[in-house]
């Protein structure tokens, strides 16, 4: 299977990193071709531009400050999102991928005279967030679980129908030990070998 990993932590030799390289490995010990985007490594503008959001209706081949990203989502069959949960949900930098990548012409299409879209990703069969939080489960169920709610949802939409979707986070990360969160990553790695 053809799997896009996206990760966005800015600090190299961060936890979130080490998730992201131990799904890889999982992924590619069970045999996928796998691509990794670092958002923050690539200096990934998060920013959608004035001329970007005016243009939002316009071909998405026309887009080409986003079109190696778009050129990923086409190619994948699964998606894996790997990320730290600031402030009830992604960094900004990830918001900022979806923003710009997941465009009309890439994502989904708006038939004309029509209110609702059409799914263009629905070759993509899998999603997956590999996620880290500071505060506890109850915390977060009771902020709505905007992470959660955006990817699993909102995102998983512009799929394939009966795509699976699978959710691993690590609660109470600020007061986890070494053991709690080598446990994690193991857990990490063996759900990516069973993607």
């Amino acid at each position: 299977m053809n799997v896009l990993v996206v990760s966005a932590h800015p600090v190299t030799g961060s936890y979130t990193n080490h998730l992201r390289d131990r799904a890889v490995a999982g992924l590619r010990g069970a045999g996928h071709d796998v691509r990794v985007t670092d958002l923050y490594a690539e200096g990934f503008e998060a920013r959608l531009s004035l001329g970007e959001w005016r243009a939002h209706r316009a071909d998405a081949a026309t887009k080409a400050t986003v079109a190696d990203h778009a050129d990923d989502l086409r190619w994948a069959q699964a998606l894996v999102l790997v990320y730290p949960t600031w402030w009830s949900g992604p960094p900004a930098v990830l918001k900022g991928w979806i923003d710009r990548v997941w465009i009309e012409g890439v994502a989904y299409t708006l038939p004309e005279g029509s209110a609702r879209v059409r799914a263009n990703l629905r070759h993509i069969r899998r999603v997956a967030v590999v996620t880290t939080h500071g505060s506890s489960w109850w915390v977060n169920a009771l902020e709505g679980q905007v992470g959660r709610v955006l990817v699993l949802r909102a995102l998983r939409a512009l799929c394939h129908p009966l795509a699976r979707r699978r959710w691993l986070a690590i609660y109470k990360m600020d007061r986890t030990d070494a053991a709690a969160r080598a446990r994690f990553a193991a857990r990490v790695e063996l759900a990516m070998t069973k993607l």
